[in-house]
């Protein structure tokens, strides 16, 4: 037991360790000449100005939100796979080479869309 917490007080001294390093260095990164009413305004999706209710919103936000919840989905499915892939064996291994090339046709059809640029 003692052991179990001495790893977790370990952990959680990495973790706040962490947190406080990047925070220290998006603190230095931040430009010189953003501060004060400039550092509250809202910034989203490439947007550094609250869009109005009347505007419409583009569909390529849209698309980006689908293909960024397509991969999300994507590396949960993956995480599972992983701690099972010997229990699995090859059939385990030939559904996520499947689930993969779908993804792959995806990821192409998408670039070659021009979908993953942003204007």
């Amino acid at each position: 037991m003692t052991g179990q917490l001495g790893d977790l007080a370990i952990f959680w001294a990495l973790a706040l360790t962490l947190v406080g390093l990047l925070s220290l260095v998006a603190g230095r990164l931040l430009p010189k000449g953003v501060g004060g009413a400039a550092r509250n305004k809202p910034y989203e999706c490439g947007v550094s100005e609250p869009v109005p209710t009347e505007a419409r919103w583009p569909v390529r936000f849209a698309l980006v939100a689908m293909l960024f919840l397509v991969f999300d989905v994507e590396a949960v499915f993956l995480y599972p796979w992983a701690l099972l892939a010997r229990d699995l064996g090859w059939s385990g291994l030939g559904a996520m080479s499947s689930f993969f090339v779908v993804l792959g046709v995806g990821y192409l059809y998408a670039r070659g869309r021009d979908a993953l640029n942003w204007r």
